[in-house]
């Protein structure tokens, strides 16, 4: 038999100079400013009469930024899941795999913690889902590729729904991603049949997600201490709620890109449980964008004030409010997988943390044939 060492060591510093790329690219990258910002065009029904709505859009305004950075790095986190691969390789061609994943990015999880405020500040958890088929093929030499797709659009199919709240008008939905793995430390036995060492799996590829959503509906809100003057009413005076009822268009849009390297090594058990665990970089950039526009009618029951304008109308209010939040574009993980096989159907699941924060994490479930 003849060994050609030199294989090994090519596609083991492809994977070094693609890890390095990563580091030194998370070293020099950082995020681009975060575009915010929420605008109040409001029109008195009543000459004379002047509302200040300024704390309205600065409220508005500090809750989307609150959240906004939340949702882009939940996007940037989904788009890495959706290979669930338990097994070091897949073996030479013509072996190969192929099923179904649903990933997941979830950021945020502090909202669940009794001991942390960011229940009470007015933040939410982010779960942004990422399903996707997923398929593989062996090549040589413990050298495979892996990749995943889902792609979803109204022309597609059209959701017949409809209802006050929202109705969706566009939705364009596309995930992609593949990666190239080689098995860098080969399969050995340690107890027959009891336990085997799965080897070592260095892996680098590049993953991208978009989407799209644009909905319109009636919008009903109110708020709370309006300063008014002018009228006839007393200096400085302050409606206790104000009500606003109107119609909207907004528009959700995503878009993330990223190159990731891994390093897993593999333990199974009774040839049946196979338990996996490493380290991951990822870089990219990507955005969570949201465009809402809403026009209406102000109204009010204060006593006060409807008593002295002789009226309740308050007046015509347009709001408008765009903003884009991009993901961080550095993302050092820890994975955790396990996979439970029986002859050629596989069940997985895998998590990832973000050792960034130690806080956001992935979630993913995958079943599979492999051959």
């Amino acid at each position: 038999m003849i060994i050609d060492k030199a294989k090994p060591y090519a596609h083991t510093s492809i994977f070094s100079v693609a890890l390095f790329a990563c580091i030194i690219a998370g070293m020099i990258i950082s995020p681009d400013p975060l575009n915010a910002g929420t605008i109040i065009d409001f029109s008195a029904a009543v000459g004379g009469l002047s509302f200040d709505l300024d704390d309205i859009a600065a409220e508005v305004q500090a809750k989307s930024d609150l959240n906004g950075s939340f949702l882009a790095d939940g996007f940037a986190l989904a788009n890495i899941t959706g290979y669930p691969n338990g097994a070091a390789t897949i073996g030479s061609f013509p072996r190969f795999e192929a099923g179904v994943a649903s990933g997941a990015g979830c950021t945020n999880m502090e909202y669940f913690d009794d001991e942390s405020d960011a229940s009470e500040n007015g933040s939410f958890p982010m779960i942004i889902p990422n399903p996707v088929l997923h398929f593989g093929f062996g090549l040589i030499g413990g050298l495979d590729v892996i990749g995943k797709i889902f792609s979803f659009d109204n022309r597609m199919y059209d959701f017949t729904y409809e209802n006050d709240l929202a109705t969706p008008d566009e939705y364009k939905f596309l995930s992609i991603g593949g990666r190239v793995r080689y098995n860098i430390l080969p399969r050995f036995t340690i107890v027959p049949v009891l336990f085997s060492f799965g080897g070592v799996t260095l892996s680098a590829g590049a993953d991208g997600m978009l989407g799209k959503i644009t909905v319109h509906g009636e919008y009903e809100a109110y708020f709370e201490n309006i300063s008014v003057s002018g009228g006839g009413l007393p200096a400085g005076y302050t409606i206790s709620r104000v009500d606003f009822t109107g119609t909207y268009d907004a528009e959700v849009s995503w878009k993330v890109i990223s190159g990731t390297v891994n390093a897993l090594a593999y333990l199974e058990f009774f040839t049946i449980f196979t338990f996996y665990t490493g380290f991951g970089i990822t870089v990219g950039t990507g955005y969570f964008s949201i465009d809402f526009t809403g026009v209406g009618t102000c109204t009010t029951d204060d006593t006060t004030y409807n008593t002295i304008v002789g009226s309740n109308q308050v007046g015509t209010l347009t709001f408008t409010s765009n903003n884009t939040y991009n993901a961080h574009p550095f993302i050092p993980t820890y994975i955790v997988g396990a996979e439970v096989g029986l002859f050629f159907f596989k069940a997985h699941v895998e998590t990832m943390v973000n050792l960034y924060n130690g806080k956001d994490v992935t979630a993913l479930f995958g079943i599979r044939f492999q051959i």
